[in-house]
């Protein structure tokens, strides 16, 4: 590889995250904020800190996804007001109120449907539409999390095995449940629960049989259809 191949990636990378289409940005900025949530510990201060990550991940699909700019403006508007809400609550020792939970989840559960809309337009479909698909696949999973913890907060104790769990607790059982594995550690509680997690491994089943297998199939034909182009192309001039 030449010594200037590695710097025009690079700015070729900053370049594409200037225009948005980068969804692998958006994948590793979920995985962080999965590994920070774990690592942070569940109080007021930390719940704040980890609803900045929160907040980026909303503002960050929708300029991904090239959302009209007042739609953006709108949100960030939005994502600040929270922000600063949750800080406020931690400063002075309170729990947010049910009706801001419930908006984050509403928030987060638009950030799928955002994705999706956009990678189903993209002209060709390239790495980038599957990685939009993952991103819209662990997006589901965090917005069912968010439901769940939602649930414990108004109906009592979600799980059965245990109370007051942290917000890894409810991630963890998500993707168990999202990719069906069922291992049984965690169990719901209340019905409203069950058919919480009913539907969420209907969904995720549905995601993957559907439109995961769909966009890889036409990836692996788009790439076959250029490889075979390139080969016929190769003949004695």
């Amino acid at each position: 590889m030449e010594p200037t191949a590695k710097p025009r990636m690079h700015r070729r990378f900053i370049e594409r995250l200037i225009e948005g289409d980068t969804y692998g940005a958006l994948l590793i900025l979920i995985l962080v904020t999965y590994v920070l949530m774990d690592a942070i510990e569940d109080s007021l201060w930390g719940r704040a800190v980890i609803s900045v990550f929160f907040g980026g991940i909303l503002l960050l699909t929708l300029y991904t996804s090239k959302v009209h700019r007042r739609v953006i403006q709108v949100a960030t508007v939005v994502v600040v007001l929270f922000l600063l809400a949750n800080f406020a609550f931690a400063a002075f020792g309170r729990e947010p109120h049910h009706g801001a939970s419930m908006l984050v989840i509403v928030l987060v559960l638009i950030c799928p449907i955002i994705v999706l809309v956009r990678i189903f337009r993209h002209p060709i479909v390239n790495i980038e539409t599957v990685l939009g698909a993952i991103d819209a696949y662990l997006l589901m999973a965090i917005t069912f999390a968010g439901i769940y913890r939602f649930l414990d907060s108004i109906d009592g104790p979600f799980f059965v095995q245990i109370r007051h769990p942290n917000g890894i607790k409810y991630l963890y059982f998500s993707f168990v449940t999202i990719t069906t594995l069922g291992f049984g550690d965690l169990s719901p509680n209340r019905d409203s629960g069950r058919v919480a997690v009913s539907i969420e491994a209907l969904l995720g089943q549905i995601f993957l049989v559907t439109i995961v297998a769909v966009l890889i199939a036409s990836f692996a034909r788009a790439r076959g259809g250029s490889q075979t182009g390139t080969a016929g192309d190769e003949g004695p001039s």
